[in-house]
């Protein structure tokens, strides 16, 4: 089953908002945040990481990098990947719980999907 959700959020409340949102999903469940920029993708990784376990992926990181992150990402070590949409074409998950575009200036929009 497939649900879709909108939900417009002031810009000062849409961190905030989203850790409320992360605290409701499964403990362990397997998390793709969007973000418009690399900069904002760093950001969000270091601001939710500690506590939600989350890690960054875009282009301006090495492949190395990349690599690295897709691992903890798949063992569900990281089970937050925070990603430019470019960084994410390809990727090959299973077991996907949420689906999150997380846009700075416009709105916050969650794609909620049971699996893709």
């Amino acid at each position: 089953m497939n649900w879709q959700y909108v939900e417009v959020v002031p810009q000062m409340e849409k961190q905030r908002r989203l850790e409320q949102i992360l605290r409701s999903q499964e403990r362990g469940s397997k998390i793709i945040i969007f973000c418009s920029t690399k900069k904002l993708c760093d950001q969000l990784a270091r601001s939710i990481g500690r506590t939600f376990g989350a890690a960054a992926i875009h282009g301006d990181k090495s492949q190395g990098e990349r690599d690295w992150v897709l691992g903890q990402f798949r063992t569900g070590k990281s089970p937050i990947l925070v990603a430019t949409d470019v960084a994410a074409r390809g990727l090959d998950i299973k077991d996907i719980r949420l689906v999150s575009l997380y846009v700075r200036c416009l709105f916050l929009s969650l794609f909620m999907k049971q699996a893709f």
